[in-house]
């Protein structure tokens, strides 16, 4: 009896957000281009913050790269900055610029500039080492080095890379807009907070088209580069309509200096071990349920092993999945089943299944051709070549990329903290919100020390089998 009412509070519970809210009042608010439309605003300040982060990142990288003095230095320095989550660096930002975009575009310009810088200089650092050997020999210097040599080696990597982060940073524009930066992310909260489901419906739909169009872009870039010349205009207009109208200075200074020294209470300290287990516990939990989900939907996505209607199906299931963050996952089930570790690992099973899912079936579908074709040669059916080929030859990226999605799930649990999934994220989130500020700052170290350590290892792992880092963005 208590799993049909459950079962029955569930429907009734997903019977509140349809039918969505597609007036024409509500749709022409959404759409606004005068500078208070949610999507516009998103969009901008995902626009911007990659942008202005490419230009940062790129000089650091050939730094990195081109393994010139103090490269070593600048590469930790990056990996500790990039342990922060974007959440934190939201609220910061919020404090120096005030609310609005100008806040977002900021938080997205230093962890993108980041991430990418690091990534990038991973990228030159594989380059193949025989042409630089051959310009090394001619008496090159480091700079002429990374001019004629890394850039031109991997110059296609790196635009792969870039933008691909353009869509990863449109779903990272509604996390910090959750934090007062604007934009969809603000607009989502506050119709959460109000009750008008209908709404959240119609903002999850935008958000998926939103998604799917820079996917398509981003496609379009990857055939056709050229179609690249379009971004850095949209991205100049895009970073002077988030301009910030205020830099508080003095007050961020004064409030950063508030936070030394790092400090707990002896309570405090004694919960730490148990706040960093719910946070591992959450993001495992999260990864294996992604993981399991994945691997039953990754035949069902893989072309030359499912029929093309049933692939275009899945993988529209997976986009959806994948298009909304693991915050507004969280947000969604929060109101269905209340606050707790729970609902954070729910969401970011979500989330991560259809980011694995995509993956996975990749994975099956680039193993090696000719062990599939000796299996087919036998008569086996599709599930057999499947079961017996495919899987086994995949095996290795599989398991790389679930490691790699639990290193960034557990980043992504202490950004859940906002919603009240517990663990070490919810413990920054409610001293951040109290003003304790050594607190703050003891628990950020925290986190930044659990974020590095996997970083660290997946780092390794990457390294070690050659796996893109699109496993865990």
């Amino acid at each position: 009896m208590l799993i049909l009412d459950r079962i029955s509070g569930f429907f009734h519970f997903i019977a509140q957000f349809f039918p969505p809210d597609l007036s024409r009042h509500y749709l022409s608010f959404l759409f606004a281009v005068n500078g208070d439309g949610p999507i516009v605003q998103s969009l901008s300040i995902a626009l911007s913050g990659v942008f202005l982060a490419v230009l940062i990142a790129l000089p650091l990288s050939i730094v990195i790269g081109a393994r010139m003095p103090g490269w070593r230095l600048l590469y930790a320095a990056l990996a500790v900055v990039r342990s922060i989550p974007d959440l934190t660096l939201a609220i910061f930002c919020v404090i120096l610029v005030g609310l609005g975009p100008g806040a977002g575009m900021i938080t997205l310009i230093i962890y993108y500039a980041v991430a990418m810088a690091k990534v990038f200089g991973e990228i030159f650092l594989s380059a193949d080492p025989r042409p630089l050997d051959a310009l090394r020999s001619t008496g090159a210097s480091r700079i002429s080095l990374a001019a004629f040599g890394l850039i031109p080696l991997k110059l296609s990597d790196v635009l792969s890379y870039g933008i691909y982060e353009l869509e990863s940073a449109i779903r990272a524009s509604v996390i910090v807009g959750a934090v007062g930066a604007g934009g969809i992310g603000a607009e989502l909260v506050g119709s959460l907070n109000n009750f008008d489901y209908h709404r959240v419906t119609t903002l999850i739909l935008a958000l998926v088209l939103l998604i799917v169009l820079v996917d398509r872009f981003c496609w379009l870039v990857r055939r056709h580069p050229v179609a690249l010349a379009a971004l850095p205009p949209a991205g100049i207009a895009s970073l002077v309509y988030c301009w910030p109208q205020l830099f508080a200075m003095r007050h961020s200074i004064e409030t950063f200096s508030k936070m030394l020294p790092p400090h707990l209470k002896p309570m405090q300290v004694r919960e730490l071990p148990a706040l960093i287990l719910q946070t591992l516990g959450m993001a495992a939990g999260g990864t294996l349920c992604a993981a399991l989900i994945a691997l039953i939907a990754a035949p069902a996505a893989s072309r030359g092993i499912a029929p093309a209607f049933l692939v275009q199906l899945t993988r529209r299931l997976q986009d959806f999945a994948r298009a909304i963050p693991e915050v507004v996952w969280g947000l969604l089930l929060v109101t269905f089943v209340g606050v707790g570790p729970w609902a954070g690992g729910a969401a970011l099973a979500l989330h991560s299944s259809g980011v694995l899912g995509k993956l996975f079936a990749e994975s099956l579908e680039n193993v090696p051709p000719d062990p599939v074709r000796a299996l087919e040669a036998t008569g086996a059916s599709r599930v057999a070549v499947a079961a017996f080929g495919n899987f086994p030859l995949a095996a290795g990226p599989i398991a790389v990329h679930t490691l790699f999605r639990f290193e960034w799930n557990v980043r992504a649990a202490t950004v859940l903290g906002i919603i009240g999934a517990g663990g070490i994220g919810q413990a920054l989130y409610e001293s951040q919100q109290l003003f304790f500020y050594h607190e703050v700052l003891a628990y950020l170290l925290v986190t930044c020390a659990i974020v590095g350590l996997f970083d660290f290892a997946s780092t390794n792992l990457r390294k070690r089998y050659r796996v893109s880092w699109e496993a865990v963005e």
